[in-house]
């Protein structure tokens, strides 16, 4: 199986970091929570998504991917499914058999989504910056050939 035909699967995989942090060192770190400004992207980014036909939400066993989550969760009534944080292949595999036919959104981490993005089928490495919260990464799979990439900001 190649990871193209993996990434054929959805209909579209919106891939998001968390938002910002409150008090960096203040607590382990899967327990960080978002901070006001956070709290405002998360409501943000569910006011974009709302509509965009999601048919599942991932979030990392990290209380900020969920917070990020939260607000979308909460307006399309869909359960958030944690994972840890793991092999990229695994949980492109997972989507693949689960998802079938939905867009999925993932709320991901600044070391988790260059190598979602590649095993989705990106060409090169992404970079993102450590102070960078507002990029959405969009997927859409194609039948034939490598799937086309959307990077947005929010």
């Amino acid at each position: 199986i190649t990871f193209s035909s993996l990434a054929n699967a959805q209909q579209a995989v919106i891939l998001v970091r968390h938002a910002e942090l409150q008090g960096a060192a203040t607590a382990p770190a899967k327990d960080l929570s978002l901070s006001e400004a956070g709290e405002a992207r998360a409501k943000l980014l569910s006011s974009i998504l709302k509509d965009a036909g999601i048919g599942a939400i991932y979030v990392t066993d990290f209380v900020r991917t969920a917070k990020t989550a939260e607000p979308l969760s909460r307006e399309l009534n869909k359960e958030l499914t944690v994972l840890p944080k793991g092999d990229p292949r695994e949980l492109v595999e997972r989507l693949r058999k689960n998802h079938g036919a939905q867009t999925v959104l993932l709320v991901g981490h600044l070391d988790t989504l260059p190598g979602l993005l590649k095993t989705l089928g990106h060409p090169v490495d992404i970079k993102i910056e450590p102070q960078e919260y507002s990029n959405i990464f969009v997927v859409i799979p194609k039948s034939d050939g490598a799937p086309t990439f959307l990077r947005l900001r929010y």
